[in-house]
Parts: structure tokens; C-alpha cells; sequence
């Protein structure tokens, strides 16, 4: 069964309601957008940088892209794939 309740708020608080919201989230933005995740699955890379599994595999077999192995789980830093792409970049000629 589904209740509602209807508020009636004049245009004053209304905005202070809104105002107060907005800087709430405002505070906690920050907070959120430094939630990148510090390690990146296989999947994640080859989305990232939009290449297949193999060529993921070739780059980790040839010492290019840095990563870490527990048994079958394989895990890459982002900052080092985020290095790998800033180094391989070429730069636009104009």
C-alpha cells in the first residue's frame, strides 16, 4: 500500500530548502569524485583502452603496462595505465 504526504511550503523556504541542499552536495562532491578505484580488472583496461584481451595480454607480457597477479586474478594500477597512455600519446600536430 503505498501513503504520500503533500507539504505546502511558500517560495521562501522552498529556496532555503533547495539553497541548503545545494550546498550539501556541493561539500560532498569532492568526496565522491576521488572515489576512482586505485586497481582495475582486465575488463576495465580492455574498456579503457579499447583494445581486446590479447593485446592486454601482449602489453603485460612485453613489460609495457604494469599489474599484479594472485593466483588467476590479475589486477593492474590505474596510475600506471593512465602512464601508459600519456607516454604512448601522440601529440596533434597543430
Amino acid at each position: 500500500m503505498k501513503s504520500s504526504i503533500t507539504i505546502q511550503l511558500d517560495e521562501n523556504t522552498l529556496n532555503q530548502i533547495a539553497s541548503a541542499v545545494k550546498e550539501a552536495v556541493k561539500e560532498q562532491l569532492p568526496a565522491y569524485a576521488n572515489t576512482k578505484k586505485d586497481w582495475l580488472s582486465t575488463d576495465e583496461v580492455m574498456e579503457m583502452m579499447n583494445v581486446s584481451r590479447r593485446t592486454i595480454q601482449n602489453y603485460r607480457d612485453e613489460g609495457k603496462i604494469p599489474y599484479t597477479r594472485e593466483g588467476r586474478v590479475i589486477l593492474y594500477p590505474r596510475e600506471g595505465i593512465e602512464k601508459f597512455l600519456r607516454d604512448n600519446m601522440i601529440k596533434a600536430y597543430r
